[in-house]
């Protein structure tokens, strides 16, 4: 059966309003960017998460299989590019005759609309979910009529508390825990500081969070002036940042959950002098620390992930045991260790996210087959 692929996008503002239409197109800690060519190795790439991690196993089911991927929030460069490098993916050799048909339904901020979109997904009889959750906590009941309907729902990103999904992620507070600690050291254990965090109440958000305040709270002469809500985009980054510097506070780091080149735009715009940063891997970010603008570190969340979360779902389709809780590494550097044309692009644009490259994980999409999908 010749693979077919379609892309499907739906914005919830008061009502649901769906377009569809065809594309052409263990150990958390911070660990080095993949560099080289690695043949994709399935133990390698779907380790569990801690030692007690359980396996889980589905009977197999014969192919080519539909694929929805359920996304919430649509309104940043990461989630742009992660449905691009989904789309992308589904072209590529390895899987294209596995998936007979793909579509992504975006639906915004709104709970309720993503959870109708799963419950439609279920009526199409999909093979599988592969889902990026608004809340932790809401899905659990859809989660469960799509497990009882015979359908594998994987969980990423912002992941879920429903037992019935398997969870493909990276360690959230060590995430948060990884960058404070730097930025705390190029700070030397005192000054201000200013949180520009994601998304209020998602899962990321919150766990990010936690593990950054488990390091500041250590330090008596660390001070949080400020926590903006960037919502992992650089405009609306750039723009609390901006608001905030208008009122002339002393800054000395700021610890970004997203939006870095937006908040290093507002500095240069209010004429202030860059502190110490730690941030996310868009190449504007890294491209300035990696110019010597500020000293600092970015860590990953590679938009990837999904290809991965999809590899996985692929993999439970033909009857592969893997581990329920699947922890992907954190891609990091420093400006001590920052290299052009490796961790960051001088041609590309800044809001793309570097991480790109998972080759154990059979993910080797290069930027110009992710930048050519068009997301409406």
């Amino acid at each position: 059966m010749k693979s077919r692929l379609h892309f499907a996008v739906l914005f919830a503002l008061i009502g649901v309003l769906a377009l569809v239409m065809p594309v052409l197109a263990q150990d958390t800690t911070a660990t080095p960017e993949a560099t080289s060519e690695v043949t994709y190795d399935p133990t390698a790439c779907f380790r569990p998460a801690a030692a007690d991690t359980p396996m889980v196993q589905f009977p197999a089911v014969q192919g080519p299989y539909t694929i929805g991927i359920s996304n919430g929030f649509i309104g940043n460069a990461w989630r742009t590019q992660m449905i691009q490098m989904a789309t992308a993916f589904a072209q590529t050799p390895q899987v294209k005759d596995l998936i007979g048909q793909l579509t992504v339904v975006s639906t915004g901020e709104d709970v309720e609309a993503q959870i109708a979109a799963m419950d439609n997904m279920i009526a199409l009889g999909v093979n599988a979910i592969v889902l990026d959750a608004q809340s932790p906590t809401a899905f659990d009941a859809v989660i469960k009529r799509a497990s009882d309907a015979g359908i594998i729902v994987v969980a990423f990103d912002n992941v879920v508390t429903a037992p019935e999904a398997i969870i493909v992620n990276e360690d959230q507070v060590e995430f948060g825990r990884v960058m404070a600690e730097d930025l705390v050291k190029r700070m030397g254990g005192k000054g201000n500081v200013v949180m520009v965090n994601g998304v209020a109440g998602t899962s990321v958000d919150t766990d990010r969070n936690a593990g950054a305040k488990s390091v500041f709270s250590q330090y008596p002469d660390i001070k949080i002036i400020a926590e903006l809500e960037g919502k992992w985009g650089s405009g609306v980054a750039q723009t609390v940042m901006a608001d905030f510097l208008a009122t002339q506070p002393h800054i000395d780091g700021v610890w970004i959950q997203g939006g870095g080149p937006g908040v290093i735009q507002a500095f240069k715009d209010a004429g202030v002098p860059l502190p110490p940063m730690a941030g996310e891997a868009e190449n504007g970010f890294r491209k300035a620390m990696g110019e010597g603008e500020f000293q600092g570190i970015s860590v990953g969340q590679t938009p990837g992930m999904v290809a991965v979360s999809m590899m996985a779902a692929l993999e439970l389709l033909q009857g592969r045991a893997l581990p329920h809780n699947i922890s992907m590494p954190l891609p990091a550097v420093t400006s001590e260790d920052i290299q052009s044309g490796v961790h960051y692009f001088p041609d590309l644009p800044d809001d793309f996210f570097t991480p790109i490259k998972i080759p154990v994980c059979g993910v080797n999409l290069d930027p110009d087959a992710i930048l050519a999908v068009k997301v409406s």
